[in-house]
Protein backbone atom coordinates (compact mmCIF):
# COMPACT_ATOMS: atom_id res chain seq x y z
CA UNK A 1 0.00 0.00 0.00
CA UNK A 2 2.88 2.93 -0.42
CA UNK A 3 0.85 3.44 -3.74
CA UNK A 4 -1.45 5.50 -0.96
CA UNK A 5 1.73 7.35 -0.42
CA UNK A 6 3.16 7.99 -3.66
CA UNK A 7 2.18 9.80 -6.41
CA UNK A 8 0.82 6.91 -8.05
CA UNK A 9 0.54 6.92 -12.43
CA UNK A 10 -1.27 9.73 -13.99
CA UNK A 11 -4.46 8.87 -15.91
CA UNK A 12 -4.65 9.44 -19.77
CA UNK A 13 -7.42 11.09 -21.54
CA UNK A 14 -8.58 9.01 -24.55
CA UNK A 15 -11.35 9.89 -27.49
CA UNK A 16 -15.21 9.18 -27.44
CA UNK A 17 -14.95 6.89 -29.72
CA UNK A 18 -12.73 4.68 -26.98
CA UNK A 19 -15.10 5.42 -24.40
CA UNK A 20 -17.29 2.60 -23.57
CA UNK A 21 -19.34 5.06 -21.21
CA UNK A 22 -20.29 7.19 -23.88
CA UNK A 23 -22.29 4.69 -26.43
CA UNK A 24 -25.73 6.16 -25.41
CA UNK A 25 -26.21 9.87 -23.85
CA UNK A 26 -29.21 11.32 -22.23
CA UNK A 27 -29.89 14.76 -22.42
CA UNK A 28 -32.63 17.12 -21.79
CA UNK A 29 -36.06 15.38 -21.80
CA UNK A 30 -34.63 12.36 -22.12
CA UNK A 31 -33.13 12.19 -18.83
CA UNK A 32 -34.77 10.04 -16.85
CA UNK A 33 -33.81 8.43 -13.79
CA UNK A 34 -36.30 6.28 -12.94
CA UNK A 35 -35.19 4.26 -15.63
CA UNK A 36 -32.12 3.19 -13.89
CA UNK A 37 -32.82 -0.05 -11.22
CA UNK A 38 -31.72 2.08 -8.36
CA UNK A 39 -32.33 0.38 -5.14
CA UNK A 40 -34.48 0.79 -1.83
CA UNK A 41 -31.58 -0.91 0.57
CA UNK A 42 -33.54 -0.80 3.93
CA UNK A 43 -37.68 -0.07 5.17
CA UNK A 44 -36.81 3.30 6.39
CA UNK A 45 -34.59 4.49 4.25
CA UNK A 46 -36.41 7.73 2.79
CA UNK A 47 -39.90 6.91 4.34
CA UNK A 48 -42.06 10.14 3.96
CA UNK A 49 -39.70 12.35 2.15
CA UNK A 50 -39.93 12.11 -1.61
CA UNK A 51 -43.01 10.95 -3.75
CA UNK A 52 -40.66 10.23 -6.63
CA UNK A 53 -38.52 6.80 -6.32
CA UNK A 54 -39.45 7.04 -2.67
CA UNK A 55 -36.41 5.69 -0.21
CA UNK A 56 -33.90 5.22 -3.11
CA UNK A 57 -30.93 6.35 -3.15
CA UNK A 58 -27.87 5.76 -5.48
CA UNK A 59 -24.71 4.96 -3.33
CA UNK A 60 -21.24 5.29 -5.91
CA UNK A 61 -18.57 7.58 -6.16
CA UNK A 62 -18.63 11.32 -6.99
CA UNK A 63 -15.90 12.73 -9.13
CA UNK A 64 -14.88 16.45 -8.89
CA UNK A 65 -11.93 18.60 -9.29
CA UNK A 66 -10.87 20.57 -6.41
CA UNK A 67 -8.21 22.62 -8.41
CA UNK A 68 -6.17 22.79 -11.38
CA UNK A 69 -4.07 19.61 -10.05
CA UNK A 70 -6.95 17.49 -7.66
CA UNK A 71 -8.88 14.84 -8.80
CA UNK A 72 -11.23 13.65 -5.88
CA UNK A 73 -13.29 10.81 -6.03
CA UNK A 74 -15.55 10.26 -2.91
CA UNK A 75 -18.47 8.74 -1.83
CA UNK A 76 -21.88 9.86 -1.44
CA UNK A 77 -25.69 8.60 -0.92
CA UNK A 78 -27.97 10.65 -3.85
CA UNK A 79 -31.69 10.13 -2.71
CA UNK A 80 -33.34 10.69 -6.60
CA UNK A 81 -36.72 13.11 -5.85
CA UNK A 82 -36.95 13.98 -9.53
CA UNK A 83 -36.32 12.16 -13.11
CA UNK A 84 -33.23 14.98 -13.12
CA UNK A 85 -32.41 15.71 -10.00
CA UNK A 86 -32.15 15.00 -6.13
CA UNK A 87 -30.70 15.56 -2.79
CA UNK A 88 -26.85 14.65 -2.33
CA UNK A 89 -25.13 13.63 1.61
CA UNK A 90 -22.30 16.04 1.49
CA UNK A 91 -20.79 18.03 5.21
CA UNK A 92 -18.92 20.03 6.69
CA UNK A 93 -15.59 18.26 7.09
CA UNK A 94 -15.38 16.14 3.45
CA UNK A 95 -13.10 16.29 0.64
CA UNK A 96 -16.35 17.47 -1.53
CA UNK A 97 -17.62 20.28 1.17
CA UNK A 98 -14.37 22.08 1.31
CA UNK A 99 -13.61 21.83 -2.74
CA UNK A 100 -17.29 23.69 -2.72
CA UNK A 101 -16.61 25.84 0.17
CA UNK A 102 -13.11 27.33 -2.09
CA UNK A 103 -15.33 27.24 -5.18
CA UNK A 104 -18.01 29.49 -3.90
CA UNK A 105 -15.90 30.89 -1.34
CA UNK A 106 -17.98 30.88 1.13
CA UNK A 107 -18.84 27.67 3.84
CA UNK A 108 -21.95 25.80 3.30
CA UNK A 109 -24.11 24.82 5.78
CA UNK A 110 -23.05 28.15 7.80
CA UNK A 111 -25.73 30.62 8.69
CA UNK A 112 -22.99 33.47 9.65
CA UNK A 113 -22.05 33.21 5.65
CA UNK A 114 -22.23 36.89 3.63
CA UNK A 115 -22.04 35.98 0.22
CA UNK A 116 -25.42 35.84 -1.99
CA UNK A 117 -26.54 33.10 -4.35
CA UNK A 118 -26.10 35.20 -7.39
CA UNK A 119 -22.40 35.36 -6.50
CA UNK A 120 -21.59 31.70 -6.76
CA UNK A 121 -21.42 28.96 -9.74
CA UNK A 122 -22.48 25.73 -10.20
CA UNK A 123 -20.33 23.32 -8.84
CA UNK A 124 -19.65 20.53 -11.07
CA UNK A 125 -19.65 16.92 -10.31
CA UNK A 126 -20.17 13.84 -11.51
CA UNK A 127 -21.29 10.27 -9.88
CA UNK A 128 -20.13 6.99 -11.93
CA UNK A 129 -21.70 3.68 -11.50
CA UNK A 130 -19.88 0.58 -12.54
CA UNK A 131 -16.21 0.84 -11.49
CA UNK A 132 -13.60 -1.54 -11.44
CA UNK A 133 -13.15 -2.32 -7.28
CA UNK A 134 -10.30 -0.17 -6.90
CA UNK A 135 -11.98 2.77 -7.18
CA UNK A 136 -14.35 2.58 -4.64
CA UNK A 137 -11.38 0.78 -2.51
CA UNK A 138 -8.81 3.20 -2.51
CA UNK A 139 -10.25 6.39 -4.52
CA UNK A 140 -13.53 6.52 -2.60
CA UNK A 141 -12.77 4.92 0.68
CA UNK A 142 -9.16 5.69 1.56
CA UNK A 143 -9.05 8.89 3.32
CA UNK A 144 -6.42 10.51 0.69
CA UNK A 145 -5.02 14.23 1.41
CA UNK A 146 -6.88 16.45 0.22
CA UNK A 147 -6.49 17.74 -3.29
CA UNK A 148 -5.04 14.63 -4.06
CA UNK A 149 -5.18 13.54 -7.81
CA UNK A 150 -7.44 10.29 -6.66
CA UNK A 151 -6.74 8.51 -10.52
CA UNK A 152 -3.22 8.91 -10.38
CA UNK A 153 -3.36 6.92 -7.01
CA UNK A 154 -5.84 4.19 -8.37
CA UNK A 155 -3.65 4.18 -11.58
CA UNK A 156 -0.46 3.39 -9.19
CA UNK A 157 -2.08 0.82 -7.07
CA UNK A 158 -3.53 -0.95 -10.37
CA UNK A 159 -0.01 -0.47 -12.20
CA UNK A 160 -1.51 1.00 -15.21
CA UNK A 161 -2.94 4.40 -16.27
CA UNK A 162 -6.79 5.26 -15.78
CA UNK A 163 -8.46 5.77 -18.75
CA UNK A 164 -9.83 9.47 -19.01
CA UNK A 165 -12.73 10.79 -20.92
CA UNK A 166 -14.13 14.41 -20.23
CA UNK A 167 -17.86 14.68 -19.49
CA UNK A 168 -20.92 16.38 -21.92
CA UNK A 169 -22.21 18.76 -19.92
CA UNK A 170 -19.15 20.02 -17.41
CA UNK A 171 -15.55 20.19 -16.76
CA UNK A 172 -15.13 17.31 -15.14
CA UNK A 173 -12.82 13.70 -16.29
CA UNK A 174 -14.29 10.41 -15.73
CA UNK A 175 -13.27 7.00 -16.00
CA UNK A 176 -14.05 6.05 -19.62
CA UNK A 177 -14.50 2.17 -18.53
CA UNK A 178 -17.57 3.10 -16.55
CA UNK A 179 -21.21 1.86 -16.88
CA UNK A 180 -23.07 4.68 -16.35
CA UNK A 181 -22.11 8.55 -15.84
CA UNK A 182 -24.30 10.63 -14.53
CA UNK A 183 -23.27 14.58 -14.75
CA UNK A 184 -24.62 17.48 -13.10
CA UNK A 185 -23.98 20.64 -11.06
CA UNK A 186 -24.77 21.85 -7.19
CA UNK A 187 -26.20 25.71 -6.76
CA UNK A 188 -25.34 27.42 -3.64
CA UNK A 189 -28.31 28.15 -1.52
CA UNK A 190 -30.45 25.20 -3.49
CA UNK A 191 -31.61 22.64 -0.92
CA UNK A 192 -34.08 20.18 -0.21
CA UNK A 193 -34.96 18.06 2.67
CA UNK A 194 -33.64 14.61 2.37
CA UNK A 195 -35.14 11.32 3.94
CA UNK A 196 -33.48 8.98 6.29
CA UNK A 197 -30.97 6.56 5.73
CA UNK A 198 -29.66 3.67 7.34
CA UNK A 199 -26.06 4.42 7.72
CA UNK A 200 -23.05 2.49 8.48
CA UNK A 201 -22.87 3.32 11.91
CA UNK A 202 -25.61 0.87 12.10
CA UNK A 203 -28.52 3.86 12.53
CA UNK A 204 -31.08 5.74 10.94
CA UNK A 205 -30.01 9.49 9.67
CA UNK A 206 -32.51 11.43 10.62
CA UNK A 207 -33.88 13.58 7.59
CA UNK A 208 -31.75 16.35 7.00
CA UNK A 209 -31.20 19.65 4.44
CA UNK A 210 -28.71 18.65 1.88
CA UNK A 211 -27.40 20.18 -1.17
CA UNK A 212 -29.37 19.63 -4.43
CA UNK A 213 -27.65 18.02 -7.17
CA UNK A 214 -29.58 18.52 -10.97
CA UNK A 215 -28.35 16.30 -13.51
CA UNK A 216 -27.11 17.64 -16.72
CA UNK A 217 -26.54 14.39 -18.85
CA UNK A 218 -26.59 10.86 -18.45
CA UNK A 219 -24.20 8.18 -20.21
CA UNK A 220 -23.49 4.96 -20.29
CA UNK A 221 -22.56 2.03 -22.33
CA UNK A 222 -25.21 0.19 -24.56
CA UNK A 223 -25.79 -2.62 -22.10
CA UNK A 224 -24.88 -0.95 -18.52
CA UNK A 225 -24.45 -2.81 -15.68
CA UNK A 226 -25.61 -1.45 -12.55
CA UNK A 227 -23.27 -1.32 -9.83
CA UNK A 228 -24.35 -1.10 -6.20
CA UNK A 229 -22.39 -1.25 -2.50
CA UNK A 230 -24.72 -2.32 0.34
CA UNK A 231 -24.85 0.18 3.27
CA UNK A 232 -26.64 -0.35 6.38
CA UNK A 233 -26.57 -2.36 9.78
CA UNK A 234 -22.91 -3.51 10.23
CA UNK A 235 -20.96 -5.55 9.30
CA UNK A 236 -21.61 -5.04 5.39
CA UNK A 237 -19.86 -4.55 2.16
CA UNK A 238 -19.11 -0.23 3.14
CA UNK A 239 -17.71 -0.91 6.42
CA UNK A 240 -15.34 -3.84 5.18
CA UNK A 241 -14.05 -1.13 2.23
CA UNK A 242 -13.57 1.48 4.48
CA UNK A 243 -11.89 0.30 7.36
CA UNK A 244 -9.33 -1.51 5.28
CA UNK A 245 -8.10 1.52 3.25
CA UNK A 246 -8.59 4.00 6.38
CA UNK A 247 -6.13 1.80 8.44
CA UNK A 248 -3.65 2.37 5.22
CA UNK A 249 -3.84 5.73 5.89
CA UNK A 250 -3.53 6.03 9.86
CA UNK A 251 -0.55 3.51 9.05
CA UNK A 252 0.92 5.68 6.65
CA UNK A 253 0.76 8.80 8.82
CA UNK A 254 1.86 7.21 11.98
CA UNK A 255 4.86 5.39 10.10
CA UNK A 256 5.96 8.80 8.55
CA UNK A 257 6.36 10.18 12.97
CA UNK A 258 6.74 6.92 14.49
CA UNK A 259 9.10 5.00 12.65
CA UNK A 260 9.04 1.81 15.07
CA UNK A 261 4.63 1.46 14.41
CA UNK A 262 3.95 -2.22 13.45
CA UNK A 263 0.85 -2.51 12.70
CA UNK A 264 -2.99 -0.77 12.36
CA UNK A 265 -6.21 -1.51 12.51
CA UNK A 266 -9.88 -0.51 11.93
CA UNK A 267 -12.52 -2.14 13.42
CA UNK A 268 -15.07 -2.41 10.51
CA UNK A 269 -17.89 -3.02 13.00
CA UNK A 270 -16.97 0.24 15.15
CA UNK A 271 -17.90 2.70 12.60
CA UNK A 272 -15.23 1.86 10.09
CA UNK A 273 -13.11 4.52 11.92
CA UNK A 274 -14.48 5.20 14.70
CA UNK A 275 -11.80 2.75 16.74
CA UNK A 276 -8.52 2.74 15.94
CA UNK A 277 -6.06 -0.13 17.49
CA UNK A 278 -1.97 0.70 16.87
CA UNK A 279 0.66 -1.92 17.53
CA UNK A 280 4.10 -0.29 18.53
CA UNK A 281 7.42 -0.99 19.17
CA UNK A 282 7.28 0.70 22.47
CA UNK A 283 11.20 2.68 22.91
CA UNK A 284 10.61 6.02 24.75
CA UNK A 285 8.04 7.53 27.11
CA UNK A 286 5.39 9.41 25.34
CA UNK A 287 4.99 7.16 22.22
CA UNK A 288 1.65 5.69 23.26
CA UNK A 289 0.34 9.29 23.18
CA UNK A 290 1.74 10.11 19.81
CA UNK A 291 0.45 7.67 18.11
CA UNK A 292 -3.05 8.28 19.60
CA UNK A 293 -2.67 12.02 18.48
CA UNK A 294 -1.87 11.48 15.38
CA UNK A 295 -4.39 8.36 14.22
CA UNK A 296 -6.76 10.91 15.33
CA UNK A 297 -5.69 14.00 12.86
CA UNK A 298 -4.91 11.02 9.75
CA UNK A 299 -8.54 10.49 9.86
CA UNK A 300 -9.89 13.97 9.35
CA UNK A 301 -12.48 13.83 12.16
CA UNK A 302 -13.51 10.51 11.85
CA UNK A 303 -11.54 8.55 14.89
CA UNK A 304 -13.29 8.91 18.27
CA UNK A 305 -10.88 6.48 19.81
CA UNK A 306 -7.99 4.97 19.92
CA UNK A 307 -6.17 1.99 21.55
CA UNK A 308 -2.55 1.38 21.92
CA UNK A 309 -0.56 -1.95 22.35
CA UNK A 310 2.57 -3.22 22.99
CA UNK A 311 4.20 -5.50 19.82
CA UNK A 312 3.31 -8.86 21.42
CA UNK A 313 -0.22 -8.11 20.86
CA UNK A 314 -2.12 -8.90 18.10
CA UNK A 315 -4.47 -6.74 17.69
CA UNK A 316 -6.78 -8.23 15.29
CA UNK A 317 -7.83 -10.42 17.98
CA UNK A 318 -10.12 -9.06 20.30
CA UNK A 319 -8.95 -11.75 22.91
CA UNK A 320 -5.29 -10.23 22.60
CA UNK A 321 -7.07 -6.37 23.03
CA UNK A 322 -8.80 -7.37 26.10
CA UNK A 323 -6.18 -9.23 27.76
CA UNK A 324 -3.91 -6.48 27.46
CA UNK A 325 -6.74 -3.85 28.39
CA UNK A 326 -7.26 -5.32 31.66
CA UNK A 327 -3.78 -6.15 32.14
CA UNK A 328 -2.37 -3.33 31.15
CA UNK A 329 -3.92 -0.40 31.40
CA UNK A 330 -4.75 1.81 34.40
CA UNK A 331 -7.22 4.60 34.33
CA UNK A 332 -5.59 7.39 36.36
CA UNK A 333 -2.47 7.02 34.58
CA UNK A 334 -3.23 5.70 30.55
CA UNK A 335 -6.49 7.19 29.67
CA UNK A 336 -6.41 10.75 27.41
CA UNK A 337 -9.35 11.97 26.86
CA UNK A 338 -9.47 15.30 24.54
CA UNK A 339 -12.80 17.02 24.87
CA UNK A 340 -14.67 18.94 21.99
CA UNK A 341 -12.26 17.76 19.05
CA UNK A 342 -14.01 17.65 15.62
CA UNK A 343 -15.96 15.29 14.70
CA UNK A 344 -18.47 13.79 12.58
CA UNK A 345 -22.45 14.37 12.04
CA UNK A 346 -22.80 10.70 11.70
CA UNK A 347 -22.09 9.90 15.05
CA UNK A 348 -25.05 9.39 16.59
CA UNK A 349 -23.37 11.38 20.23
CA UNK A 350 -21.60 14.28 18.48
CA UNK A 351 -23.32 17.21 19.39
CA UNK A 352 -26.71 18.33 17.93
CA UNK A 353 -27.73 14.78 17.14
CA UNK A 354 -29.82 12.63 19.28
CA UNK A 355 -30.75 15.20 21.52
CA UNK A 356 -27.53 16.34 22.33
CA UNK A 357 -26.89 20.34 23.04
CA UNK A 358 -26.22 22.52 20.19
CA UNK A 359 -25.75 25.80 19.08
CA UNK A 360 -28.51 26.15 16.35
CA UNK A 361 -28.92 28.79 13.47
CA UNK A 362 -31.77 29.49 10.78
CA UNK A 363 -30.30 29.72 7.67
CA UNK A 364 -32.61 30.17 4.32
CA UNK A 365 -35.58 28.79 7.16
CA UNK A 366 -34.22 26.03 8.38
CA UNK A 367 -32.30 24.90 11.72
CA UNK A 368 -29.07 23.97 10.95
CA UNK A 369 -26.14 22.58 13.90
CA UNK A 370 -23.45 24.85 13.74
CA UNK A 371 -21.89 22.99 16.11
CA UNK A 372 -20.47 19.13 15.74
CA UNK A 373 -18.22 18.03 18.40
CA UNK A 374 -17.59 15.20 20.74
CA UNK A 375 -14.54 13.96 22.68
CA UNK A 376 -11.79 11.62 21.81
CA UNK A 377 -10.53 9.15 24.19
CA UNK A 378 -6.88 7.54 23.83
CA UNK A 379 -5.95 4.46 25.80
CA UNK A 380 -2.50 3.62 26.06
CA UNK A 381 -2.26 -0.50 26.42
CA UNK A 382 1.21 -0.99 26.95
CA UNK A 383 3.55 -1.84 29.94
CA UNK A 384 5.14 1.49 31.36
CA UNK A 385 8.65 1.67 30.58
CA UNK A 386 10.19 0.66 33.34
CA UNK A 387 8.55 -1.37 35.41
CA UNK A 388 9.13 -5.50 35.88
CA UNK A 389 6.44 -7.07 34.94
CA UNK A 390 5.61 -10.75 35.34
CA UNK A 391 6.05 -12.84 32.32
CA UNK A 392 3.41 -13.84 29.72
CA UNK A 393 2.38 -17.13 29.45
CA UNK A 394 3.11 -18.85 25.77
CA UNK A 395 2.75 -21.80 24.20
CA UNK A 396 6.02 -23.87 23.45
CA UNK A 397 6.32 -23.44 19.60
CA UNK A 398 7.55 -27.06 19.31
CA UNK A 399 4.44 -28.57 20.96
CA UNK A 400 2.13 -25.94 18.77
CA UNK A 401 3.44 -27.13 15.78
CA UNK A 402 2.80 -30.76 17.03
CA UNK A 403 -0.68 -30.18 17.97
CA UNK A 404 -0.67 -28.27 13.91
CA UNK A 405 0.01 -31.19 12.10
CA UNK A 406 -1.76 -33.78 14.17
CA UNK A 407 -4.77 -31.89 13.57
CA UNK A 408 -4.46 -31.19 9.88
CA UNK A 409 -3.81 -35.00 9.20
CA UNK A 410 -7.16 -35.44 11.29
CA UNK A 411 -8.52 -33.19 8.96
CA UNK A 412 -7.54 -34.56 6.07
CA UNK A 413 -8.20 -38.16 7.40
CA UNK A 414 -11.57 -37.10 8.23
CA UNK A 415 -12.59 -35.07 4.62
CA UNK A 416 -10.68 -37.84 2.57
CA UNK A 417 -8.07 -35.65 0.93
Amino acid sequence: MTVLRSGGIAPVRVKPEDAPCKEVIWRGDDIDMSKLPILRLNPLDGTKTTAFLEGRFICAPAISKPSAEGRNVSYHRFEITSANAGSVWVFRGTGDARSMEEFWGAKIDDPSSTWKPEAGRPFPTAFVIGLPPDFILAGANAALPYNNNDFATIGGLRGEPVRMIKCETIDVDVPADAEIVIEGVYHPFKWAKQGRFASFNGFYDESRRRPVFDVTAITMRRKPIYQHVHIGRPLNETNNIAAFFRGVRVYNDLKAVLPNVVDVYVDPSAGCGFTVHVKIDKKRIGEPKLAMMRAYTALQGFCKHVFVYDKDIDIRDPHERDWALAHRFMADRDLTIVPNVLGMNIDPLAQGNMGMPAKLGVYDGHDEVLLNTRAFMGVDCTVPMGLKVMERVTPDPEVEARVDKIWAAEFATRNGI
